[in-house]
């Protein structure tokens, strides 16, 4: 039998705060479960820590201080910083970008050889070498990781990939920083989706290492007779999200006017586009009611949708991978109407929503979601049974466990 070794899980900001990386907080328990010790390295801390299992270590590592700009110069005079150059030239990586952003890049290249130094003290201080390592993202502590890897310093590296760090065009300078590099280092990298792990194979010829796709979830907490019921005057539409221009919530408004009908609309979320939403909302005619209520908390979502009948959860979102919002949604029953972007498609077909083309305007959302919200139209036991078969993180998680601890032992 494998011996379980302990993980060391790299975030960019969890367990701090309560608007980043909500989504590991259920898969944490999972790994709290299933490993023997859990230490977790966030790079940019920002507000309280939130609760963790009895296993589970926070490591302040020295990195969470800004290094001097001496420090980073000097670190990309250094042969590993060659080697990393050299590696992405031969991969045969576009270097247009690169040149057009160099000191972005270079800073982050900069960042993460000094990372290494660090992962490296921490490995010989605290005796980690059998350790499983996991970046919960490609474009984190990634690259050091890899480079502490190839050097045969730790035994399994491996990365999660999303959204803004596996889609170029989701990168503020046009490609996410050296792919190549990262791909011969780890040991695997698990997108969410399939779309991402269909898009990192095309873009990654070649690489022995292994890209497997692994779903997220989220915990079933939905009580019995807590599945939304058509009914409700008027129906209930419901979106979620940060007000950020990707995320499209300006529109709403219009779509909601083109439906025709009385309507009641809540966004749970926040953001720099507020004034912007506001705005466009307060155009909207008497017949549709609504709510901008700000940030909540993960599990006031999930609250939310305990005490109140939700027609259907609308995304405009113009990229994705596989949203959790989505995942909630469905766990209550609930319908989708949204995009079909990057994983959305995985998540929303004919038996949970509606998926519409990565075009559609703001009338055919208003159709789509008009059908959406018919009574009878979707069945809340199919939408969530769906759920539970696909997205549901203990299945999923303890799945990912499972295969984490088969390739630790295949070494």
């Amino acid at each position: 039998m494998t011996e379980v070794p302990p993980i060391v899980l790299l975030t960019l900001q969890f367990p701090f705060g309560d608007r980043s990386e909500t989504f590991l907080e259920d898969e944490i328990e999972v790994l709290a479960a299933r490993f023997p010790a859990v230490l977790v390295l966030p790079s940019q801390p920002a507000g309280p820590p939130r609760r963790l299992p009895a296993n589970v270590e926070l490591v302040h590592m020295d990195w969470l201080s800004t290094p001097s700009m001496a420090r980073r110069k000097a670190a990309l005079l250094s042969p590993a910083a060659l080697e990393v150059a050299t590696s992405t030239v031969r991969a045969g990586e576009d270097p247009r970008p690169y040149m057009r952003a160099m000191r972005p890049y270079a800073d982050r290249l900069a960042r993460n050889l000094l990372k290494l130094r660090s992962l490296r003290r921490l490995v010989r201080t605290r005796g980690l070498q059998r350790a499983i390592f996991y970046d919960y993202w490609f474009e984190n502590s990634t690259l050091a990781l890899a480079m502490l890897r190839r050097s045969g310093e730790i035994s399994t590296a491996i990365a999660r990939a999303h959204r803004f760090d596996l889609y170029d065009e989701d990168w503020p300078a046009g490609v996410v920083p050296f792919r190549a590099a990262k791909l011969r280092g780890l040991d695997a990298v698990f997108p969410v989706s399939d779309h991402g792990r269909r898009y990192l194979h095309a873009r990654s010829p070649g690489t022995p290492n292994t890209i497997e796709l692994a779903r997220l979830g989220v915990a079933d907490l939905a009580r019995e007779g807590a599945l939304v019921r058509n009914g409700g005057a008027p129906p209930l539409v419901l979106t979620c999200g940060a007000l950020i221009r990707r995320k499209a919530i300006d529109l709403v408004p219009k779509v909601l006017e083109a439906v025709g009908r009385p309507l009641r609309w809540v966004h749970l979320g926040d953001g720099p586009l507020r004034e912007r939403v506001l705005h466009a909302a307060a155009r909207l005619p008497p017949s549709v009611a609504w709510e901008l209520p700000g940030h909540v908390r993960h599990d006031e979502v999930r609250h939310f949708y305990e005490q109140h009948r939700v027609a259907a959860l609308l995304s405009l979102s113009t990229s994705e991978g596989v949203p959790v919002s989505m995942m909630e949604a469905q766990s209550y029953g609930v319908p989708v109407v949204a995009r079909a972007v990057g994983g959305v498609p995985e998540i929303v077909n004919e038996r949970t929503g509606v998926a519409l083309a990565p075009d559609a305007t703001p009338a055919d959302f208003a159709a789509a979601l008009a059908t959406a919200i018919e009574p009878g139209r979707f069945a809340p036991e199919a939408i969530r049974s769906f759920f539970l078969e696909n997205f549901e993180a203990s299945l999923n998680y303890n799945r990912f466990a499972d295969r984490l601890i088969a390739l630790h032992g295949r070494e």
